[in-house]
């Protein structure tokens, strides 16, 4: 019984593995995606220390067998490499060169309209649209999910009418028709693995409404180890070699799993009909 609960557990882990890995894959054209590594740890074990004498004295190991009970995903840890450039020569694309995350802001509304909370995300995608919001009252940049794009205050940046000739420095400043209108906040987060996923390539910043990043994040930009690069995107770090050749040791150990449950259920029938002579 012992090997199939074993078994049964590496192939729970091996499942979600495959699932990272396909998620991997599938960002593979994401902006600014950083691919996440599954690693594995071991489940709690026994260890039996009273063996007979006889077997004592024949043992080249130390006392007592340690028997497991298989292995889980322990964590799937965020691989911060450098994406590659992608030249876009678009005035809006800004993009991330070291460690940092914009922080993009949306306001939530009621069935009436009203305001009710405004949540901030995090996200290295740079690709940036410029569009009209009547609750900034007037133009802003916005990611593709709809959040705006904020200043080293945590406030949403609002451009004037018409935006022309957008200039966007390596420390941030923000300049329109030659007018700067802030600096793009570019926040260091200490440990990006406790990050939360909330989909659409974003991370929940962890931030009340209307609280300054400042209080939880260093400003990446002021500290040096990030500075914004205008006309350009950051691509995703996942690599398909790496990523095909981590999916063959998947389908390996998940068919080297499967084998073992089958011989283990051939040797309890086998174990069972030795029993009914």
């Amino acid at each position: 019984m012992q090997s199939l609960h074993i078994s049964t557990s590496a192939m729970r882990g091996v499942q979600q593995a495959l699932d990272n890995t396909a998620n991997n894959l599938a960002n593979i054209d994401t902006v600014g995606y950083k691919r996440r590594v599954a690693s594995f740890s071991e489940l709690l074990f026994d260890s039996m220390n009273e063996q007979p004498a006889v077997d004592n004295q024949n043992r080249n190991t130390p006392v007592g067998i340690r028997i497991g009970s298989g292995a889980r995903l322990g964590l799937t840890k965020l691989d911060l490499g450098q994406g590659n450039v992608k030249l876009t020569d678009v005035p809006t694309d800004v993009m991330i060169e070291g460690d940092g995350y914009f922080l993009v802001t949306h306001k939530i509304k009621d069935a009436n309209g009203t305001i009710v909370e405004e949540e901030n995300r995090l996200t290295r995608d740079g690709s940036f649209k410029v569009q009209f919001n009547e609750d900034e009252g007037g133009y802003v940049l916005h990611t593709s999910s709809g959040h705006i794009l904020t200043d080293n205050n945590g406030v949403p940046i609002v451009l004037p009418e018409p935006v022309e000739n957008i200039q966007i420095s390596p420390e941030g400043a923000l300049l329109v028709n030659d007018m700067e209108y802030g600096n793009i906040g570019v926040w260091k987060v200490d440990n990006p693995d406790q990050l939360q996923q909330v989909g659409e390539n974003l991370f929940d910043a962890e931030l009340p409404s209307g609280e300054n990043p400042a209080t939880k994040y260093e400003n990446a930009i002021d500290t040096g180890i990030a500075t914004l690069r205008q006309g350009a995107l950051e691509g995703s770090n996942v690599s398909m070699t790496e990523e095909m050749s981590q999916l063959v040791n998947i389908q390996r150990a998940y068919q080297l799993n499967s084998r073992a449950i089958g011989i283990s259920d051939q040797m309890m029938g086998i174990a069972n009909s030795l029993r009914s002579r």
